[in-house]
């Protein structure tokens, strides 16, 4: 049920994979309609169209369609350019998409770069939740650190009304 990781205690599961299945009553809210689930690996958001990447893949080569929601667990900080990606998601949400992103806790240092060489970047919930204000999303939502050691970034393409 615990492991220790550096002298510090975490949950177990943890090392299932599968980070989706925690936040999936929540994405559940926000992901309606016509939706894409980027980076999911074995584990597609249910409803989402798949798109699966390696890292650093192809995050910037959605299909060339719009989507009322993009998905994306455990994926952005696997990418080269997170910037890029967010801008490339944007471009492919219809006037009031969701773009719900569920990123790894900084505060989990086996998630670190120098930890983790999978992973390309650590990512804090003010600073993703501000680069998507900065490239045009509103209504921009984030959370803290949950018991998956995660967190939410919530941004739409129009106001929700």
């Amino acid at each position: 049920m615990i492991f220790s990781y550096k002298g510090k205690s975490y949950p177990e599961i943890l090392k299932n994979g599968n980070a989706m299945q925690y936040i999936l009553p929540i994405a559940s809210q926000f992901c309606k309609g016509k939706g894409i689930d980027v980076g999911c690996g074995n584990w597609c958001l249910p409803g989402a169209e798949p798109w699966d990447i390696s890292s650093g893949g192809p995050a910037n080569n959605l299909p060339e369609k719009k989507y009322d929601y993009i998905f994306s667990s455990h994926c952005l900080e696997h990418v080269v350019d997170p910037v890029s990606a967010v801008e490339h998601w944007r471009d492919r949400l219809n006037p009031n998409g969701c773009l719900f992103l569920y990123l790894p806790h900084p505060d989990m240092e086996y998630w670190r770069p120098a930890n983790n060489r999978k992973h390309l970047h650590i990512l804090h919930p003010e600073d993703v939740a501000h680069m998507l204000r900065s490239l045009g999303f509103v209504n921009v939502l984030h959370s803290e650190r949950d018991f998956y050691w995660s967190f939410v970034v919530v941004g739409f393409t129009g106001a929700m009304g």
